[in-house]
C-alpha cells in the first residue's frame, strides 16, 4: 500500500512540474514610436510641460495576473499569465512615450517640475479581456491647465487578432495608444 501511495504521489509531482509555466507580458508601443521625440522647441524656450500622474486603477486591476470578463458580471485573473511589472507603471510609462511622440513640442514627465506646468490624472476602471472577443479599455483623465479643468470620459473596444494572452496584450496596448491619440488631439489641437 505504501508503494502504491509513493508511486501515486511521484506521478502526482512530476505531473505538476510539467504544467504550464507562468508567462510575462508588457503593453507595447506603435513601431516607430518606441523612442521617446524630443521637444522641437529652440534652446532656452521652454517648451510646454505635461505631468502626467500616477495611474490609479482598482485593486482588481492593481492584482499581477491579466484580467479576462467571462460574463457581464463574472472575472477572472490569470495566474500563469502575469504583468511584467506593475501595471499602473507600464501604463503610465506607454502614455509618457505615447504622447511624447504625439505632442513633439511638450516635455510630457511623470514628474511635477517648477513653472507653468500641465497636469493629467487617469483613473482606469476597465484594462481587460472579454469573453466576445474584444479588449476593453475604460476609465476617465482629468486635464488640468493653469485654473482650468477638463474632465472626459473614455472607453475603447478593439477586437483581439487572434485567441490567447499575447493577441490579448496586443489589442489592449492598441486601445491604450488609440486613447493617447484622442488625448492629444484635445490637450494639444
Amino acid at each position: 500500500m505504501k508503494k502504491l501511495l509513493i508511486a501515486l504521489l511521484a506521478v502526482c509531482l512530476t505531473a505538476c512540474s510539467n504544467s504550464e509555466s507562468t508567462k510575462y507580458y508588457q503593453l507595447t508601443t506603435p513601431q516607430g514610436a518606441a523612442s521617446v521625440a524630443t521637444s522641437t522647441t529652440a534652446f532656452g524656450q521652454q517648451p510646454k510641460h505635461l505631468w502626467v500622474h500616477s495611474i490609479n486603477l482598482p485593486d482588481a486591476l492593481a492584482n499581477t495576473g491579466i484580467a479576462f470578463q467571462t460574463s457581464e458580471v463574472e472575472y477572472r485573473l490569470a495566474e500563469k499569465n502575469l504583468w511584467a511589472s506593475p501595471l499602473d507603471q507600464q501604463l503610465q510609462q506607454t502614455l509618457i512615450t505615447n504622447l511624447s511622440n504625439l505632442m513633439p513640442n511638450w516635455l510630457v514627465t511623470n514628474t511635477s517640475l517648477k513653472g507653468d506646468t500641465d497636469s493629467l490624472a487617469i483613473t482606469v476602471t476597465a484594462f481587460q479581456g472579454r469573453w466576445d472577443g474584444h479588449a476593453l479599455v475604460k476609465g476617465y483623465w482629468l486635464y488640468q491647465h493653469q485654473d482650468e479643468a477638463v474632465r472626459r470620459p473614455f472607453e475603447r473596444i478593439v477586437p483581439l487578432n487572434d485567441d490567447g494572452y499575447p493577441a490579448l496584450v496586443q489589442a489592449l496596448s492598441q486601445a491604450w495608444y488609440q486613447e493617447a491619440q484622442q488625448l492629444a488631439s484635445q490637450i494639444s489641437p
